[in-house]
C-alpha cells in the first residue's frame, strides 16, 4: 500500500479515535441516540407524574386510562383515544400524532387541559424521552 494511503488511513483513525463521545464524531457522523425505554418512561414520567395523583392510576383511572406499572402498554399503544375520534393514545413511530403526547405539550388539538392537570408540566428533557419512545416504536421494554 502506497505511504500516502497508510498516512491518510491513519489520520482517519486518529479522527474517529479522538471523537469526545459527544455522539459527533470529526468527520460529521451522529450517532443515533441511546433508545429509551418504557421502564425509564414509567419510572421518571408516568409512575411519579400520572399515577400518584390517582389520576390514571387506582380503581377509576380518568378516561379509563390506567398508566400504572404493567398496565400501561395495553392503556395506550394502539389504543383509541377516547376524547379526540381518530387518534390512538400512543401511535408507535409517530409522536406528532399521539393523544398521549399532545396532552403533554399541550397541542391546541386537544380537548380539555394540558397534562398533568394544573402542572407542573413536563420538562423539555422530559418530554424529548416520551417523544423518543413512542418515535422509537412504543416497546414494552
Amino acid at each position: 500500500m502506497p505511504a500516502a494511503r497508510w498516512s491518510g488511513l491513519a489520520l482517519l483513525c486518529f479522527f474517529l479515535a479522538s471523537c469526545a463521545g459527544d455522539g459527533v464524531d470529526p468527520i460529521g457522523i451522529v450517532s443515533p441516540p441511546m433508545p429509551v425505554t418504557l421502564t425509564e418512561i414509567q419510572n421518571q414520567i408516568f409512575t411519579p407524574r400520572c399515577t400518584s395523583t390517582i389520576c390514571h392510576g387506582g380503581a377509576f383511572p380518568q378516561f379509563g386510562m390506567n398508566l400504572e406499572e404493567g398496565q400501561t402498554i395495553s392503556n395506550t399503544v394502539g389504543v383509541d383515544s377516547a376524547e379526540l375520534m381518530g387518534f390512538f393514545r400512543v401511535e408507535p413511530g409517530n409522536s406528532t400524532d399521539s393523544y398521549l403526547f399532545m396532552k403533554l405539550v399541550g397541542d391546541p388539538r386537544i380537548i380539555g387541559e394540558r397534562m398533568p392537570f394544573g402542572g407542573p408540566f413536563l420538562s423539555s428533557d422530559e418530554l424529548l424521552l416520551v417523544a423518543q419512545w413512542i418515535d422509537d416504536g412504543a416497546l414494552d421494554n
